[in-house]
């Protein structure tokens, strides 16, 4: 899938820098901290988002305990840490903050709506199963629970953000991340602000790297409360990930 790059361009941002500059000081913003810290990535983007136009953010949910040797983490909740940085995120978010849709695996949901509370924004979270259980890659759950207990996480991330056909019970790459940009940008309408999308790493990271680019920096795949950024404005839809900003074409949706 061709996309044409372009540079990183600042623009000007609508965000409450002082609710912003205080999510940072006290988050941090160690890129290299993957559960200690907001990315920088995240801020960065953020900032350099056009206030007046719908922006989608796919997002990893907050930071979690780690998880034992083989166990999926299907049930597992935020921690407290992982509760702080949500809601300093969601104050950085705060006047710009439309909607919030989640998948409905409960650390997601919390996410989302510590999230939703500390940006004042209104309306309820919306559970949305193209975000998780099972999400818009996956065509047969049983098939894709035998995937994550034969690969692993990171197995099915590198297996499938590389393109190609595919796993079994899942949808060639290229297809799944059109349909689930495609539902954002549906969903997110032409209202302006930040619509968030808060999913899980696996779904993220096949959908940065099949519509902005392979991962770039370390850790390869991504952190938590990290996001890809869609927008669209005169100049066509953008795409934006880590240290990467392209341009789709429309014939990829």
């Amino acid at each position: 899938m061709a996309a044409a790059k372009t540079g990183f361009h600042r623009r000007a941002s609508g965000v409450d820098r002082c609710a912003a500059q205080e999510a940072r000081r006290i988050a941090g913003g160690d890129s290299t901290a993957p559960g200690g810290a907001i990315p920088r990535s995240t801020w960065r983007w953020l900032d350099a988002l056009p206030a007046d136009r719908a922006v989608c953010v796919l997002l990893r949910h907050s930071v979690r305990d780690a998880l034992a040797p083989g166990d999926i983490g299907y049930a597992h909740p935020l921690n407290a840490l992982g509760e702080e940085l949500a809601c300093r995120f969601g104050a950085a978010l705060r006047g710009r903050l439309r909607t919030v849709h989640s998948s409905p695996l409960q650390r997601c949901l919390a996410t989302a709506e510590l999230l939703r509370a500390a940006a004042g924004a209104e309306g309820a979270v919306v559970e949305d199963r193209f975000l998780g259980d099972p999400g818009a890659y996956v065509v047969d759950a049983a098939l894709a629970r035998h995937n994550w207990e034969t690969l692993g996480s990171a197995g099915i991330m590198a297996r499938m953000a590389a393109g190609g056909p595919g796993l079994p019970g899942t949808r060639p790459p290229d297809e799944g991340a059109r349909i689930l940009l495609a539902h954002m940008l549906d969903t997110a309408g032409a209202v302006p602000g930040v619509h968030v999308f808060v999913t899980h790493d696996i779904l993220l990271a096949i959908t940065a790297a099949r519509l902005v680019g392979p991962p770039r920096g370390v850790p390869r795949w991504p952190r938590y409360l990290e996001g890809a950024f869609f927008w669209r404005d005169a100049a066509g839809l953008h795409a934006a990930y880590r240290g990467r900003r392209c341009t789709l074409q429309i014939g990829q949706l």
